[in-house]
């Protein structure tokens, strides 16, 4: 399955806000969203597609994390979203450099961010505790803030009037910025 390309806001009306997916707001009133009643499979299945739509993985990539998680000593459910937070597009995104995570996704395919001084082409590239991440400002369509992240996501290196270069720290999962319940999604996949 490729990446969605369909109408955002029907899909935030459907989970609720995912911060990563898009920056549009619902107009509709909030008491009409999830009325309608799921079944325990359904529960499970829009706690897992929260997880998709909001770090753009497919279907395929996301079963490729929760093995992965599965193997490491810890709590799986906190390994598989530092897996997911780790990854070069929601890094980029969690920085400020991109409004989105697609957004990011797309400025690392164009080639416009560095790791390590390296160009980086691959969104889906591990970024480990201390990798620096550089953009230059030029690159930005309109001037981005940095995000006042600095002692829970990033610190900051340099900024100045060229090049903005962060180093990363520990993904901190308690500032996800939307609610999902990991423990459905690990059940969901507990027969694969």
């Amino acid at each position: 399955m490729a990446r969605y390309s369909g109408s955002r806001v029907k899909i935030i009306r459907r989970l609720g806000l995912l911060p990563g997916f898009t920056t549009k707001a619902i107009k509709k009133s909030s008491k009409f969203l999830n009325s309608k009643r799921l079944s325990q499979y359904g529960l499970h299945l829009q706690e897992k597609q929260k997880l998709r739509y909001n770090y753009g993985v497919s279907e395929h990539e996301l079963i490729k994390y929760v093995q992965k998680s599965r193997k490491k000593r810890g709590d799986t459910g906190n390994i598989l979203l530092q897996l997911l937070e780790s990854r070069l597009d929601s890094t980029v995104y969690r920085a400020g450099f991109a409004p989105t995570i697609i957004a990011a996704r797309q400025l690392i395919n164009h080639g416009h961010v560095s790791v390590n001084k390296k160009k980086v082409t691959i969104p889906g590239f591990h970024c480990g505790i201390g990798t620096q991440i550089s953009m230059k400002k030029s690159t930005l369509k309109t001037p981005l803030e940095l995000k006042n992240t600095e002692s829970q996501w990033f610190s900051i290196i340099e900024k100045n009037e060229d090049i903005f270069i962060v180093k990363t720290n520990e993904p901190n999962i308690q500032l996800l910025g939307f609610s999902i319940n990991i423990l459905m999604v690990l059940e969901y996949y507990s027969g694969k």
